[in-house]
Order: structure tokens, then sequence, then C-alpha cells
């Protein structure tokens, strides 16, 4: 029950200035407004609510409870008093003390009190021990002192567990017969005899116990004769209020060693509490009185501080309390602590025993009906629960046991290092030679391929030697660590991680320029990233984007899932992934382990018609081949139209490699559509190089493109670049002044984007299929390439050669997809943690009026729940002629208010009303 009295809340502040320990310093001389820690006296009629209430918030107190022991004192009195063998008057109170003192040992070492609460009592141990010794005899004995030290080796052997094993009658017996009897002999005796000796002497308690200042420890001058005048048959011609003080002084002593802070100490640090001690019942009958004027006298002969708050309670606790004159006592409204401290430091040196005391008039309890009981009782509410500082960092549990863990392996890793290199040199080699210390390192592997496949969030280049990507993948990670930089200086904006899984971003005995594709949409993402940070709203997403390779061919695109997998469980952040390169067997195994981790992926240029039907997560922001063969198709019908091919037939080029699910996909497509059109339909296979599983008895593609000479229909490839670029080199030499028309499909985009690769072959022009608008200008009107500009100047002082192709495009859509699905889960469910399975429901809600009007066209969902392909996505018709860039011929699909070019095939049909 909550205590209700006239500022019943002060008490309660009281208690909580008292039992909290100060960040840094406790002792007065090293803080301002602190002066030692009073005896609090509750003065008062009624005090059981009160007790309660203070008990109750100390057991209650966050973060952990705080040791306390409420000990009755007529109990105890009572205890005393029924012995059948009855002490002394004189040594009642002495024995009044040690069970006070018991208790109060037992619940500050308990384990309810936590590892790091708990106090070890090895001084008043060993005095309450020899307090309790009844050795030895009364009569003289001349090996008496041995006979107690014998007993007191006994004692340290039982604390302890290695003593206790090797002196177990199984050890005994086990080790007879098996070890040799010097080694027994050794093992069993001596070595316990000689250590225990010589921790008499460096012992902590047994150092203590002859240098306190009670009792004149030097007499006789040895620790055993000293010992002795401790035991019960002896002590009676000791003086018993010195006992007492000696009993005191030793419990006050372990508290200060368990609470006093050292580096190497670092569970005192942990102690963010004091103990308290609170005595009921206080008397001058039952010997309360007494023993709380030895603790003052204790304090005040020692000058020591010690981290004990005590309280009392009982009657005839007014006037002169416990024998000495009131000070520092004033109205409860005001601030008791502030008013004892300054008379307390008035005192000086000449302080006596009586301005220890802090005296607390305690009012009645107000009836529940009384005016102001309510708003008293709210006061309380407030502030009767305790809460306590956590301890510092570097001192907490978790820090010290990593510390410890590094500083072993530090010292593992530099042994190893110095006496055996290898493992750290094949460590290294198998992270792409990067050294333990590198950030990225964890995270990558070289494959048998010799490719470095993996994540790489902090700007490894996976052995590209290309500088343009070098610089591309150091401005991610430069923007990477502005975003950490960002969320801890404005903690209420969430990150969000996305990762970009590439196919190939080490060109592996390729040219640089083969990679130009990979850097442009690495680019385009950088781009986005760069304009999500510079946003300035309180609750805007920091983002990062952390680039990762999956090898040639996606063939290790599972492997880098389960990597992202690992990275997940401390990382929490990573909600997506973009990018996914050429629609293999590999990229579906990867879709589908990406799905199994809980990941929704927006592809970037990846098109086969099946994808979408191996996960519910999988999302992209390019068209399928289905509409990509129905555009060419109209296409080929318009130049069929035009007369610019004689024939209305088509001949398609596909890769025979049976893995290959883009290439054989828009093969079976385009073949459907050009036949539902009245087109003679042909298909030519070739063996792509490498290719492990292309049957034999197909062509390479240059002997292909050889035997296109005289064609007079129109050639549609749907194979890879480097297939297109050899078909090219074999038309250039057979017929390049009459080379055939030839069409690529989108993929044949990655060859446009090279400048190199493009125009290697002039007197061949050819057309390809793009999933944006094609290139475009620094200079142009574009959230993208006005950003672009500012990170990559480079790329536009290049412009003249460089395509700026689709890659970039669809890149930045693909992470403002996840953008826009992020912000519309803040404004619809504020409260909602982000996750990639909030992310992912949020992506199939941009449809209609929601739908994103990106870089490279609208993206719309079309408002169907498992639609995952986006509605009439822009697919234009780019012509390469000689060294010119690629220019447009026209395009089909929705681009703000442009119209598509007349041939287009009629829209596709919407799911669902805008």
């Amino acid at each position: 029950m909550t205590p209700v009295f006239e500022n019943a809340n002060k008490v309660f502040e009281l208690l909580a200035t008292l039992v909290r320990r100060p960040r840094k310093g406790e002792l007065p001389a090293e803080l301002a407004d602190r002066n030692g820690i009073p005896v609090v006296c509750l003065v008062g009629d009624d005090l059981a609510e009160l007790t309660h209430g203070i008990k109750a918030s100390l057991g209650e107190a966050t973060p952990h409870r705080i040791p306390h022991e409420f000990i009755s004192m007529s109990a105890i009195r009572d205890e005393v008093a029924q012995e059948s063998d009855p002490l002394p008057a004189e040594w009642q109170p002495v024995e009044v003390y040690r069970r006070a003192l018991v208790a109060l040992a037992q619940e500050f070492s308990s384990v309810r009190n936590g590892r790091d609460e708990r106090v070890r009592f090895r001084r008043f141990g060993l005095v309450n021990w020899l307090l309790e010794s009844d050795y030895p005899a009364r009569e003289p004995d001349p090996q008496q002192d041995r006979e107690l030290l014998r007993r007191l080796r006994e004692r340290e052997f039982q604390r302890r567990r290695l003593f206790g094993v090797l002196r177990s009658p199984d050890t005994e017996v086990s080790m007879q017969g098996s070890v040799p009897w010097w080694v027994l002999v050794l093992g069993l005796h001596l070595f316990p005899l000689a250590w225990f000796r010589a921790w008499r002497g460096v012992g902590a308690e047994y150092r203590w116990l002859v240098r306190q200042p009670y009792m004149a420890p030097r007499d006789p001058g040895t620790f055993a004769g000293f010992a002795m005048r401790l035991t019960r048959p002896r002590r009676g011609r000791e003086n018993p209020e010195q006992v007492g003080k000696l009993m005191i002084n030793a419990f006050l002593e372990d508290l200060r060693v368990a609470y006093r802070r050292r580096f190497r100490r670092r569970r005192a640090a942990r102690r963010t509490a004091y103990c308290v001690a609170f005595l009921t019942d206080v008397n001058d009958t039952n010997h309360g009185t007494a023993l709380i004027r030895s603790l003052v006298d204790v304090r005040n002969e020692t000058g020591v501080f010690d981290p004990l708050a005590v309280f009392c309670t009982g009657t005839g606790l007014g006037g002169e309390l416990l024998g000495h004159e009131l000070r520092g006592q004033g109205p409860l409204s005001e601030d008791l602590y502030g008013i004892w401290r300054h008379h307390f430091e008035a005192a000086g040196r000449s302080r006596s025993a009586g301005v220890w005391y802090l005296p607390v008039d305690v009012p009645a309890p107000l009836a529940p009906d009384a005016p102001t009981y309510q708003q008293q009782k709210n006061r309380v509410e407030l502030v009767r629960q305790l809460t306590v500082d956590p301890p510092p960092g570097w001192a907490r549990r978790r820090v010290t046991a990593l510390a410890g863990v590094v500083a072993v392996a530090l010292l593992a890793g530099g042994f190893a290092q110095a006496f055996d290199p290898g493992p750290a040199l094949k460590w290294r080699e198998l992270h792409c030679g990067l050294s333990r210390s590198d950030p990225d390192a964890a995270t990558l592997e070289r494959r048998s391929t010799g490719e470095c496949v993996g994540v790489a969030p902090n700007g490894y280049a996976f052995g590209s030697k290309d500088p343009a990507l070098k610089e591309t993948l150091s401005t991610i990670a430069r923007q990477n660590r502005e975003a950490d930089k960002i969320h801890r200086a404005f903690g209420e904006r969430p990150v969000v991680t996305l990762v970009h899984l590439s196919a190939l971003l080490s060109s592996s005995g390729q040219p640089p320029s083969s990679l130009t594709y990979v850097r442009e949409a690495l680019q385009g993402a950088a781009s986005a990233q760069r304009r999500q940070l510079d946003k300035r709203g309180a609750t805007d997403p920091v983002l990062r984007i952390f680039p990762a390779s999956a090898g040639s061919g996606m063939r290790f695109g599972a492997d880098v899932a389960r990597t992202v997998e690992r990275m997940m469980r401390s990382d929490p952040s990573i909600v997506g992934v973009t990018g996914l390169d050429q629609s293999r067997t590999a990229t579906i195994r990867t879709i589908e382990e990406l799905t199994r981790i809980g990941l929704p992926m927006v592809a970037t240029s990846l098109s086969a018609d099946t994808l979408d039907d191996h996960s519910p997560m999988y999302y992209q922001v390019s068209p399928q081949n289905r509409r990509q063969a129905t555009v060419a198709a109209a296409y080929a019908a318009h130049l069929a139209a035009e007369k610019s091919i004689p024939q209305r037939s088509v001949r398609i080029v596909y890769s025979a490699d049976r893995t290959d699910e883009y290439s054989e996909n828009l093969r079976a497509d385009a073949a459907t559509s050009f036949d539902s059109i009245g087109f003679t339909v042909e298909q030519q296979g070739y063996k792509p190089s490498p290719a492990s599983s292309t049957p034999s008895g197909y062509p390479g593609p240059r002997t292909v493109g050889e035997q296109l000479c005289g064609y007079d229909g129109l050639v549609f490839f749907t194979g890879r670049p480097e297939d297109f670029e050899t078909l090219l080199a074999g038309v250039n030499a057979a017929c390049g002044s009459s080379p055939p028309v030839l069409l690529g499909g989108d993929d044949v985009a990655r060859m446009a984007a090279d400048p190199v690769r493009r125009t290697a072959y002039p007197k061949v022009p050819f057309e390809f299929l793009d999933f944006t608008l094609g290139s475009t200008s620094c200079t142009a009107k574009s959230d993208l390439y006005s950003t672009l500009r500012k990170l990559f100047p480079t790329e536009c002082e290049q412009l003249a050669n460089t395509s700026l192709d689709g890659h970039a495009s669809l890149a930045f859509d693909a992470v403002n997809l996840y953008l826009k699905a992020v912000g519309q889960l803040q404004d619809a469910a504020s409260r909602l943690p982000l996750s990639s399975l909030t992310v992912w429901h949020s992506l199939s809600s941009i449809h209609g009026t929601a739908a994103l009007d990106g870089e490279s066209g609208r993206i719309d969902f079309g408002g169907v729940v498992d639609r995952q392909i986006p509605l009439d996505k822009i697919i234009s018709v780019q012509r390469v002629d000689g060294v010119k860039r690629p220019a447009q011929v026209g395009f089909c699909g929705r681009w703000g208010t442009l119209s598509q070019s007349a041939w287009c095939p009629p829209p596709e049909k919407r799911g669902g009303t805008e």
C-alpha cells in the first residue's frame, strides 16, 4: 500500500538521494553536493505503511533491486535472551550486534541481488568465525595456538574448491598407486600447508585484522595470539564495546572494499546503488540504539567513508535522539539532505556523533476522504519507483568479457602469426587478399574461378582494375559512413540498408570496359542514396547501399544470399536487395535463397517471364520478355510496312546454353509474337563462349554472323552482349558493306553502354531494345543526372563518348521504389518497425495514384495483389550507326505526357482501378 501523508514524496526523494551512487567519485572531498550518508531516523506514531512502502521501492527498483535488509531489533534481542546458556549482561549487546550484522551480511551477499551486487564479507566472516569459536579450552595448553591455526586452515580449505577436491577421500584413493608417493605427499599435505602459511601473511583479511584500530591487535604480537583473544573462552577478558566496534568496522570495511572503484576491479564500478540497512523497533532495551551509536562512533574514529545507508524506526526517538542532541532537523517540506549536509559541514573536524543523525518527523497518515489525499498520493506514486544508473559502458560484464576475448584473440593471433604464418596467409588468400582487420574481409571469399564474391559495404572493388568502378564503390562506402554518422546524430531517422547484387564486379581477365553497365547501375544507386541523405526530415530514413558480387553468370548468388543472412543477424536494417543480373538458372536459385531468408527483391534489368513465379517477394522495374517480344514484333511489322525489310520474315538467333533462361524465354516469346502477326519464323542457335552446358552441333556466333549475309528479313538476337559483339565481327568480315537488319534484345544495351565496344564495327548499324528512353544528358532536368553530375563529374566530362544508358535509371528507380515503400509504411503505420517483411508488404501497394514516376518510366504494379511486374513499362528502340551515340527510333509505354509511337502494341490490361 502506498503511504499517504503530507509531503510523503520528500521521504522517497531522500531515499533516492541516499541510495543512488554517483557515477564519478563518492568521497566528500570529491563531490560538491554530497557529504557522506547520514543515519536517517524516522520519527512518528504510525510508520507501518511507510516502512512497507520503502521496502517495496527498494525491491522494485530498476534496472535491478537495491540490496537491503529490514531487521527487527526486538526480535533479535528476544533470540539472545532465550539462549539456554545466557550471556553476561555486558556481552548481550555484542551478541545482538553480531546477529544483526550476520543477517545484513547474509542478505547483501545473497544471490537475489545478482552477480554484480553481491558482497563478499571476508573480514567480517573471519571475525565472526573467531567470535563463534569455542576453542581453545579454558585450561592452559601450550598447543592451543597451533590447534586454532589448524581449524582456521580447515576453514580455508573448505571455502576453496581446489583444496576440497584434493583432500576428498575419493581423490586420495584414486591417486594411490597411480602417482609416485612423493607427488601424493606434496599435493595432499605439503602444498596445502605451505599455501595456508603464505596466505596468512598476504591474505587481505588476515593483514587487515592485525592492522585495524580496535582491541590493540598488536598484543601479544602475533596473529594467532590476537585471534585467540576473540574466541569465546578468552573474549570475556576484553572490552565488549571494543569487540562490538571491531565487528562493525570489519563489516563496513568489506563494504568499502566491494565498492572501491579500480580499473582492474570492474565489478565495483557496476555497483550503482548503496546497500540499505533498515532497523525497526530501535530502543535502549533491545540495544538497537547502542548499535547505531557504535556505528556512528566507528565512522568518526576511522574517518573513512562507508557505502551503507542506515534507516531506523522505534519508540522514544524524539528529544535527544539516541543520547545525542538533535541537529540538522528541518521541516519535511524542505531539502532534508541539504539541511543535514549544511550542519555536517559546519561541524568540521570537531563534529560530535550527533551530527550523523538525520531525524525525519513523519506526520500521521491521511484519511482517504481527506481533501489533499489524492494529491499527496499522486506525488508519492511519481517518486516511489526508484531508478538507479546503469553501470558505465567500460565496466559492463559483456564489455569486460569482450575485452578479455579480444585480448586473448590478439595474443593468440600474435603467437600464431609469429610461429605459424601459414593459416594467416591461407585466410588472406581465401578472403580476397584482405587482412583480418579489413572491415570487408569477413563477408568476402575467393572462389575456385578466381573471382572474389560476397558483400563489400566499405569500398572493396572486388579485384577490379577499373578506376571508374573503384571511384564509384569508394563513393558509396563514403556515403555509408555518412549515413551512420547522421543516424548517430539523429537517432529518430531510421537506417535502411539495401544490398545491390551484381553478376560481375571483377573483370577477371576481361577489359575494364566490360564493367561499364555494372558501374552505371551502381552510380544510379549511389545517386538515389545521395538524394536521400540530403533530406532533412525528422523521420526521413538514412540509406546505406551494400555492393555485392555473385560472380559471372550469378553462379555464386545463393552463397552470397547466405552471407547476407549472416549479416542480418547483427544488422536488422537490411530490408531488401536490388540489382540481380542475367536471367539464368543460378539467378533463380539466388531468388529462391533470398526468399527463404525473407528478403524482398527489386530487380533492375531482369526480364524472363517466369522469375516472379519463383517467389512472391520478387519484383522488377523492367518489363518481361513477353512484352519485349510483342514490342519487337510490332516494330518489325512497322519496318515491313515501310519496306525497310523486303520480307516479312524473322530469324531468331538465340543461345544454346541450357542454363540461360533469358535467351531461351525471349526466343520462345519472340517466336510466338512474330508468328501471330504473320511473319515467317526461323530459329538459329549458337554455341556461346564459354558455355559448358551447350550441346554439340551448334556453330559459334561468328559463324552465325557470317551466315546472315544476304538475309532479307529481320534478324532478332536474343543472346548475351559478348556473343552479339562476336556476331557483329562475323557480319563485318563477311558483308560489312551490305549487312542485314539487326535488332538486339535488351541485354545488348550492356554492350551499347561501352563506347569502345559499341563503335568497334562502324560499318554495321544495328538496333536494340532498351528499358528506358536511352541516352540522355547530364544537363537534363532529371533527379538522377543532376545528382550524378555532382557525384561523378568525370562521367559527364566523357559525355561525347559515353551513352549514359538505362542501367543507371533502372537502378535509381529500384532504390527509390524501396524508399517509396518505406515512406508509405511510415505514413500508414508510423509505429510499425521497419523490417524486410513490412517493406515487402508495402511494395505491393505501389500502383495507381501511388505509382512511382521514375527515371526509367512509370512503375505501376497494376492494383493486383500478386502482380510483381510493372504495367506498360517503357521499351524503346535505339539505333547505333557508326561512331555516333545511340539514337532513339521510338518507344512504347507510359512516360509522363509523351505519347508512344503509333506502331506500338495495345496497352496491357490493369488488374484494378486507379
